[in-house]
C-alpha cells in the first residue's frame, strides 16, 4: 500500500481538522505554561542547592584567603565568618578587615540568639565569634 504525498498530507489534515477547535486552543495556552512552571522549578532547585559561597567572587575569595593565613585562622573560620555574612547580608570580605561590619553580624547573631530564647553567652557559636573578633582586631 503506498500513499502519495498529496494522500498523506490529506490524511494528516483529515485527523486535525476532526477535532474540537476551542480544546486544541485550550491546549496551545496549557502546554506552554505548564512547561515553562517546571523549568521555572527545576531551575530555581538547582540553584538553592548550589554551594552558598559560589555567590562570591574569585577575587575576593583569594583576598579573604590572604586575610585568613595573615591572621592565623582556619578554614573553618573563615567558613563560619563567610556562613555569617551571607546569613545576615554583609559584605563577606568586609567582616574580615571592618570592625563596624563585624559588629553588625555580632549584634545580628546575639539578636537571633535571643529570639530563640537563649542565652548568648552560653552559645557555642556566639563565643566562637568572640574569638574570631579577638584574632581580628585585637590590634584595633
Amino acid at each position: 500500500m503506498k500513499l502519495s504525498g498529496r494522500e498523506f498530507l490529506r490524511n494528516i489534515n483529515d485527523f486535525f481538522s476532526q477535532a474540537n477547535y476551542e480544546t486544541e486552543m485550550i491546549l496551545m495556552f496549557i502546554v506552554p505554561i505548564g512547561i515553562l512552571i517546571v523549568l521555572f522549578f527545576y531551575v530555581n532547585s538547582r540553584r538553592t542547592s548550589g554551594n552558598p559561597f559560589d555567590s562570591i567572587p574569585a577575587k575576593d575569595m583569594e583576598f579573604i584567603e590572604t586575610v585568613r593565613l595573615q591572621k592565623g585562622l582556619e578554614e573553618f573560620d573563615r567558613d563560619f565568618l563567610l556562613e555569617m555574612a551571607i546569613i545576615y547580608h554583609l559584605k563577606p570580605e568586609y567582616i574580615f578587615i571592618d570592625l563596624e561590619v563585624f559588629v553588625k553580624a555580632e549584634i545580628s547573631l546575639k539578636t537571633k540568639i535571643l529570639e530563640d530564647s537563649l542565652i548568648p553567652e552560653k552559645s557555642a557559636k556566639f563565643q566562637h565569634l568572640l574569638k574570631l573578633k579577638d584574632k581580628l582586631f585585637k590590634n584595633s
